[in-house]
Parts: C-alpha cells; sequence; structure tokens
C-alpha cells in the first residue's frame, strides 16, 4: 500500500494523451488535471474508447440517440477543459477487450500524435471498499494502454503500418488504489464540475450530490498532498524512455 503522502507534480508536459473508457470519464477522474496543464501550454488530446450507448439506467431511451447526445457532451466539456481535440473509436460500452485490433489503434494515436506522457484508467484496481467494484471496460482498457505504451508504440517491429515508433516518458493511472503523486487542482476544480455539469446524460438525475462528491473527493487528495485540492494518480515510467 503506498504511503499516505502524496508528492505533487509541478511540471507540465508539452503534449498528453488521455484514453478513457467512457466520454465522461476523462472528465470525472482528470478534469482539472487536463484543465490545468492545457492552461500552462500542454496540447491535450483524447481518445473516447466506447460509444456509451448503454449509458443509461432508464427504460425506453435509444441508444443511438444517446449516442449522439453524448458526443455532444464530450465537445462541450472538451472546450471547456480545453482539449484540443478528441475522437471515438467506437466500440459499444461493455465489450472493451484488450486485443490487438484496439492496441494497433492505440499505437497508431500514439505514434501520431507524439504525446509526453499518457493517462489512463489504473488496472490493477479492482474493489473500491464494499460498494463500488471497477468497470470491465476500465480495466481492459488500461491494461489495452499500458501494452500499447510499452513495448508495443515504441518498437518499429509492433504494427509496423502504424506509424514510426515513438517512446511515451511515463503513464498516469487513474482511478488507481496505488497513488503515489497528485496534482493541485485548486485552481481548475470549478473547470472540472462545469465540464462534468455538461454530461446531463449522467448528471441530471442527481446532479449537486455528483458534483459535490467531486469536491469531496479532491479535497481528500489535497490534504494527502498538503494542498486544498488535487487528483491523484500511479506514475509508472516506460523503461524503455529511461534507457534511451
Amino acid at each position: 500500500m503506498a504511503s499516505d503522502r502524496l508528492h505533487l507534480i509541478k511540471e507540465t508536459p508539452q503534449r498528453l494523451l488521455a484514453i478513457f473508457a467512457h466520454p465522461d470519464d476523462a472528465d470525472v477522474g482528470v478534469g482539472g488535471t487536463l484543465a490545468l496543464f492545457s492552461s500552462k501550454g500542454a496540447e491535450i488530446r483524447l481518445l473516447v474508447v466506447c460509444n456509451g450507448d448503454k449509458g443509461s439506467l432508464n427504460d425506453g431511451v435509444d441508444s443511438q440517440e444517446l449516442v449522439s447526445l453524448r458526443r455532444i457532451e464530450v465537445e462541450q466539456a472538451s472546450g471547456i477543459l480545453g482539449i484540443a481535440h478528441h475522437r471515438f473509436v467506437g466500440v459499444e460500452d461493455g465489450e472493451v477487450e484488450n486485443s490487438s485490433e484496439l492496441r494497433r489503434t492505440i499505437v497508431a494515436e500514439v505514434r501520431s500524435f507524439k504525446p509526453d506522457v499518457v493517462i489512463t484508467h489504473d488496472p490493477s484496481a479492482m474493489f473500491f471498499g464494499t460498494t463500488y467494484f471497477n468497470h470491465r471496460d476500465h480495466r481492459e482498457l488500461g491494461m489495452a494502454v499500458l501494452d500499447s505504451v510499452f513495448p508495443a508504440a515504441g518498437s518499429p517491429l509492433y504494427f509496423s503500418d502504424a506509424g514510426l515508433p515513438h517512446q511515451v516518458s511515463y503513464v498516469m493511472l487513474s482511478g488507481t488504489l496505488e497513488a503515489n503523486v497528485a496534482i493541485d487542482i485548486s485552481s481548475t476544480l470549478e473547470a472540472k464540475r462545469e465540464a462534468v455539469r455538461r454530461h446531463q446524460s449522467q448528471v441530471s438525475v442527481d446532479e449537486a450530490r455528483i458534483l459535490e462528491n467531486l469536491v469531496v473527493g479532491a479535497k481528500q487528495v489535497g490534504k494527502r498532498a498538503s494542498v486544498t485540492y488535487a487528483e491523484a494518480f500511479r506514475v509508472m515510467a516506460n523503461p524503455k524512455a529511461l534507457h534511451s
């Protein structure tokens, strides 16, 4: 188990690629960090793997209408956070697999954009207390991203038709039980809340509680990093990048 104290990352990457499963995952998990890095000049791209077609508990919801709505919500939220570009892979909710096809897609994105840092789900995080266990799409995607970053994206012998090799310096894993760093989002917490609010298909039923929970969670992490509000990550360096 990681120590209770979290080290603050203060460096801003030049290019950051956020890869998340569902349309609202990046905003809920790392919206404050994305807004902060963007405000400091980082170029940020978002890859949303799922189309959000099953993101409703209401009977009678048309899945294709939901997909269209959630794309609009991502567009609006991305503008608030300063995300320069975003795109959807289009996998149906619940169908994410750590497959060769998905890894090829991720590798191509990494090689095209050439990010210093990739942010995604921590695939090792499973059980959170006794009331929540991690979504399968999160776990499958997190592992696919790690496999894509190392060794695939940096090796010319993996997916040779997907662009020239690129070494990502490190990966930041969100939704982790083994956090070792934090980002101070005291100046961007409100931007995160505004971005999450744009996902009305997800938050409209209980918006006040959901937005308040963002504040409570950020305050708890901030206490561990001696700041007002923060987001926590498990940072993993790319072993190849360390020796390149």
